[in-house]
């Protein structure tokens, strides 16, 4: 009894110990594992896979940013892709206004020519995209010709090397891609009408400032202003398309000259030999504009050297500028008021579509014309959300036209039910229907004030195309 109660006592204690043992293994194990994973929610610099560091535009494209040159960053945002350059925004809205955008809101990019093939930025239009490069100095001549309104800071490029460096962050079209409008299927009457050749003149101009800024939209506003001009009696000898490097987006409509100092110059110049007293002068204005802001914006107007557009209460010292294209020498409203002034014309009709536009009203004022602006002189316009049109252009057609350019849909601006459209029935159609941050402006009464309260009885009453 005694030896198996010796054997007894001598299991339970090694029982005993290995139970302890194993105890301890385990404790000390379980130690192990949670210093483990508490220590991976803090990696060290020893990581070898750091999480990725997204930079502000800002950061790059700052004072010294050719100090930049040469090293990578990781940027994201909203890939848009015109005329060959591609660039990203942080605000899907900077697409939609006519005005500059600020320069900490974008940033070009782009990428080696092994991989033109593999990465094709158009494809991605409108998607938020996440990019990793290295900084380097635009090499576009137009973006680097029209540095000088930017600052060179505009510059600034992020360069994909590797193909791995490009990742969708988002399949969700942000901003739609717009696309080039056929006329004849829009508006089938205005390829079959019998036009007429009447006294009439007219200048169509887009400067766009730079392939990156050159939205197509513009060119979808001269087509179709083209083709109603056409359809109301201007011959086609008598308009002259004035437009970004003097090469359309397609061959609906032809261009006389590109846009730059020369161009309009001699487009102004050639019109001229067609008019006389009794002449009806249209003009269309159409780009970005630059002016003196009330709302936040850094102002991108020009000095007004002489202060002539100093009035009332108005003293800024600022001339309005909607830019030519490939060129940083200011397209103000005092050079395109001089030139207007200069023409032998019976009457006008002045539809300026830019930022700012309502600048040019006291530029432009004159007995028997009519001038209607897409906002005031303090205020950025805007495109239509589709990207197609500009908002303010967009009713203008529509209202034109009796047919919405986008759904072909009727409308009716006929006030007074006479079958025509007056300049006063489409600027009030403009104000019923345009639905942007902006006010349109109409002045008919030489006084050279914008008004939002059009007078039914004014001379644009009795003004038609």
């Amino acid at each position: 009894m005694k030896s198996f109660k010796n054997q007894t006592e001598k299991q339970y204690i090694r029982k005993t110990l290995i139970y302890t043992f194993l105890k301890t293994c385990c404790v000390f194990t379980l130690g192990i594992l949670m210093y483990n994973c508490e220590s991976d929610d803090s990696p060290t610099n020893d990581d070898p896979t750091p999480p990725s560091q997204i930079t502000a535009y800002s950061e790059i494209k700052n004072a010294n940013w050719r100090d930049n040159i040469g090293k990578e960053f990781e940027v994201e945002g909203i890939l848009i892709e015109e005329n060959g350059v591609a660039k990203l925004l942080i605000d899907k809205d900077d697409y939609y206004i006519d005005a500059m955008t600020p320069e900490e809101n974008y940033i070009y990019i782009d990428r080696i020519s092994e991989l033109d093939n593999s990465i094709n930025f158009s494809e991605h239009f409108g998607k938020k995209v996440k990019v990793k490069g290295i900084c380097q100095e635009n090499d576009n001549s137009t973006i680097r010709n029209t540095a000088e309104l930017f600052g060179n800071r505009s510059l600034a490029t992020i360069v994909i090397q590797t193909i791995p460096n490009f990742k969708i962050i988002t399949t969700n079209i942000l901003i739609p891609r717009p696309s080039i409008i056929n006329i004849c299927v829009l508006y089938p009457q205005l390829c079959e009408f019998d036009f007429s050749q009447e006294n009439k003149t007219a200048l169509l101009y887009s400067g766009g400032i730079n392939a990156a800024s050159a939205h197509l939209r513009y060119w979808n506003d001269l087509k179709l202003m083209y083709s109603i001009l056409r359809s109301k009696g201007y011959p086609e000898n008598k308009i002259r398309v004035v437009y970004k490097n003097g090469i359309g987006e397609d061959d609906e409509i032809p261009v006389h000259y590109a846009a730059n100092p020369t161009g309009l110059n001699e487009a102004f110049s050639y019109i001229d030999e067609y008019m006389n007293s009794t002449t009806k002068f249209f003009l269309m204005m159409n780009n970005h504009g630059g002016g003196k802001d009330n709302f936040g914006r850094r102002s991108t107007g020009v000095n007004d050297n002489n202060g002539d557009d100093n009035r009332g209460s108005i003293s800024d010292n600022t001339d309005e500028q909607y830019f030519y294209y490939n060129s940083s020498t200011p397209l103000t409203d005092d050079y395109l008021a001089t030139k207007i002034n200069e023409l032998s014309m019976g009457s006008m009709i002045a539809v300026v579509k830019p930022c700012y536009s309502g600048g040019v009203i006291w530029d432009f004022k004159g007995p028997n014309r009519v001038i209607m602006t897409s906002g005031t002189e303090f205020q950025v316009t805007w495109s239509h959300r589709s990207g197609q049109y500009g908002e303010f252009t967009y009713h203008f057609f529509a209202a034109i036209t009796g047919i919405d350019p986008i759904s072909g849909a009727t409308v009716n601006a006929d006030l007074n039910g006479n079958g025509s459209i007056s300049m006063y029935e489409a600027q009030m159609y403009i104000l019923a229907n345009d639905t942007a941050s902006e006010q349109p402006q109409y002045e008919d009464n030489n006084d050279g004030i914008g008004t939002s309260s059009p007078n039914a009885t004014g001379f644009g009453a009795s003004t038609y195309l």
